[in-house]
């Protein structure tokens, strides 16, 4: 009996609460009549962050304004090492976060490669937000193997197809060489070359 007395004066005043709740929620706020003053936000409207405007106001680096070639590209004990650029060709600055993604064209079409994160001590940090002025780069390292086993052969390729974080299309550009597919690993973007 004592419990069903505690719920229904539970219950009682909830009920209270929500029929004089709307009333003692304050004012409504207007709109200012055309004097052409404006009003200052009240204290329910949350204040924008200017680093949270700034990134999402720039747009990600795309397919149509990137411009992508080797930088360098070095061999040693069966693994090739290569730094990638990507020149922002656009008029406006743009961003990128993340690892791209790439794949590799041999005489039987593309190879469909899945690269691995990482890998190795110059690729193994966490993608940092990187913002590229027009008319600069940004860059990332990947490494494959070129030995031929007897379980992994090289496949020779003609072009590559290098896709930058969040994108869906790719920049394709002549480059040739030997990789085993199995074993292409990225690392993230970055504003300056990695060493």
């Amino acid at each position: 009996m004592t419990k069903a007395l505690v719920s229904a004066l539970v219950f009682a005043s909830i009920v209270a609460g929500c029929s004089s709740g709307a009333q003692e929620a304050g004012p409504v706020p207007t709109v200012p009549t055309s004097t052409g003053q404006t009003t200052a936000p009240t204290a329910t409207e949350p204040t924008p962050s200017t680093s949270t405007n700034a990134s999402t106001a720039i747009a990600l680096c795309a397919d149509k304004t990137a411009a992508v070639k080797v930088d360098s590209e070095q061999g040693a004990a069966g693994t090739i090492r290569t730094l990638w650029r990507v020149r922002n060709t656009a008029q406006h600055p743009c961003r990128s976060f993340g690892y791209p993604g790439m794949d590799f064209h041999s005489s039987g079409g593309w190879l469909g490669v899945q690269v691995h994160r990482g890998g190795f001590p110059d690729i193994n940090q966490p993608p940092a937000r990187v913002v590229v002025d027009p008319g600069h780069s940004l860059y990332f390292v990947s490494y494959w193997s070129d030995v031929e086993t007897n379980t992994e052969p090289c496949t020779e390729f003609d072009r590559v197809k290098v896709t930058q974080p969040d994108n869906f299309v790719p920049v394709k550009l002549a480059s040739s060489g030997c990789l085993n597919p199995q074993s292409v690993d990225v690392g993230p973007v970055s504003s300056t070359p990695p060493s």
